[in-house]
Order: structure tokens, then sequence, then C-alpha cells
């Protein structure tokens, strides 16, 4: 004999899941299919491409194949043009997983900046902005190292009641966060500074759907499985745009340094006197007019004859 039908708004069972992956605090309902992992694609939403990646088959421990990366370098000029690429494919092959639309999120979390976010949608980003102003909901609580996902499929879910009504608002009756591992067995040489090393960085993916039960067992799996390889392509796309903005950083230290070198010679033979006194002319002549050394020593060398040298650096 059949179970009573149990209420609108509570969950049919609490239960510990354990899908492979590892442990996860779940509520589901007694009709979800079992937890099956599948590959991940290479289009985007809607059947466009997003990030590229190639067809993912599990190796001997049933895993996916370690070296399979997403693109989220090429044609990205920042890193947050490389989090709206992931944003687009993570979206895209949820979408395919649970058979309906799906809005994605992405809260990148970083030392000495404020939190990046990406969305899918502008309400999607309200969402993760409305969050992370009321420290509630699924993705605080992926954040804040508890378990690695949390899910939302029913309506006045009592873990987090401002935010369910949220929600609702925005058109979406289920939400599922699943944290990123940046930090999962990654070796790294300390070639960067700190507060650039993925490691010190949190990250959490979040999907939406209207449904109520949009994210049974199979496609909370899938998430997880689908997140140790965006974990795996962001760690990749931050170090990428860290050797950028340092490549770049250090090619305009190297052009100031030459201004300066060379305007102190031009002091040295004009006052007969040593570098460090050259140098010293030029750093009080900044601190009097309010402007950095590199400048006061262009202005001198727009003065000269020839004009001022160009910087050969990378040629």
């Amino acid at each position: 004999m059949n179970a009573p039908h149990p209420r609108t708004g509570f969950p049919a069972r609490r239960a510990r899941v354990v899908s492979g992956a590892g442990d996860e605090e779940l509520f589901e309902t007694k009709g979800s299919p079992p937890a099956v992992a599948g590959p991940p694609s290479s289009r985007g939403p809607g059947g466009g491409s997003a990030a590229t990646v190639a067809p993912a088959s599990p190796g001997p421990d049933g895993h996916r194949n370690p070296a399979l990366l997403l693109d989220l370098v090429s044609g990205a000029q920042t890193l947050a043009d490389s989090l709206d690429l992931l944003v687009a494919a993570s979206a895209g092959h949820i979408a395919r997983t649970a058979g309906i639309e799906v809005g994605c999120g992405l809260v990148l979390q970083q030392p000495k900046r404020s939190p990046a976010l990406s969305g899918t949608s502008e309400e999607v980003l309200r969402l993760l902005g409305w969050e992370r102003g009321s420290a509630e909901g699924p993705v605080t609580d992926v954040l804040s190292g508890g378990h690695p996902v949390a899910v939302l499929q029913r309506n006045g879910d009592f873990r987090w009641r401002q935010y369910s009504g949220r929600l609702q608002s925005a058109g979406y009756g289920s939400a599922l966060a699943v944290r990123l591992p940046l930090d999962a067995g990654v070796q790294r040489e300390q070639i960067f500074p700190a507060e650039a090393d993925p490691r010190r960085m949190t990250a959490a993916l979040a999907f939406f759907a209207p449904d109520a039960k949009a994210f049974p067992l199979q496609v909370i799996a899938e998430a997880r499985g689908f997140a140790t390889l965006a974990a795996r392509s962001l760690h990749m796309a931050i170090d990428m745009h860290t050797a950028r903005s340092l490549a770049t950083d250090l090619h305009s230290a190297l052009d100031s340094r030459t201004s300066i070198n060379v305007a102190c010679g031009v002091i040295m033979a004009q006052n007969r006197c040593s570098y460090e006194e050259a140098f010293a002319i030029l750093a009080k002549a900044s601190s009097h007019r309010n402007i950095k050394v590199r400048k006061v020593a262009e202005g001198i060398l727009e003065r000269l004859p020839e004009g001022a040298p160009q910087p050969h650096f990378g040629r």
C-alpha cells in the first residue's frame, strides 16, 4: 500500500547520499532517479559555442580524464571574460543533463579583492548579489566550507526563508550550488603573488531552474563531476591572466626605469654629480610637484634636442 503523499513545502525524506565523489547532505524526493554522471559537452546555451572541451571518457578509476580542460582563455582579455565563458559552458552542460533551461552564476572570492560575480542573466546576478549581502543561501553554504553541494528544490525551505522568497520572486523554483575545488591536488611554484594563488581563492557555481524539482540526484552528480573540470580550467585561466598582468607590469616598470636612468644621466652631466645625487634631485622635484618620478624624468627627456629615447624591451 502506498504511503500518503507528503505535504507540499516539505521534503519527502532527508538523506545522506554518496555519489562516488564524496558525501553530501541533500533533500530529495522518493522519485529521484539514481545518480549517474555523464560526459561534458562543448556546446553553450542555445547550441552556441561556449568553452571548448573534448569528450570526457572515464579513466580506470571511473573519473574523467584529468588532462581535459575547458578553454577559458582564447578570446578572453580579462579574468571576467573567462568567468563569462565558464558560466556559459556550465549552464549549457547542466541544461542538457536536466533536459530543461537553466540559469547559471559563479562567485569567485579572492584575497584582498571584492568577490567576482558572473551570470547568464541580470536576474541571476541580482540573486547572487542579494545572497552575498544577506549571507543566506546555497552559495553561501558551499563557500563557507561545509558540504560541497547545497540544493533548494521546494518552496518555503526552512533553512533559507528569505532566500526562498527571493528565488520565487525571480521566477525560479530550484537552486543548486556546487563548490569548485580550486585547491584540489594542484602543485604550484610560488612565482605569483600570494593573493593571485587560486588555492587561496574559493569559488562556486550556482544553477537555477523554474521547476520546483529540477535537480534530481542524476543532475547533482553530474554537476559535481563537472565542477572538478571547471575548477581545473578556472585554475589555469587565473594563472594565465595573472601571468599576463605581471608581464604587463614588468614591461611598464622596465620602461619607467629606462626613462629615470637616462634622466639621471642628463642631470649627472649637467651638475657633475653622482647617480644617487641625480636621483635625489628627481625625487625632490617629484615630491614638490606631487607627480611620479617617471613623469619628472620624461619631462626632462622631452626637452632634449633629439627627444626622449625609445625603450627597446621586447624587440
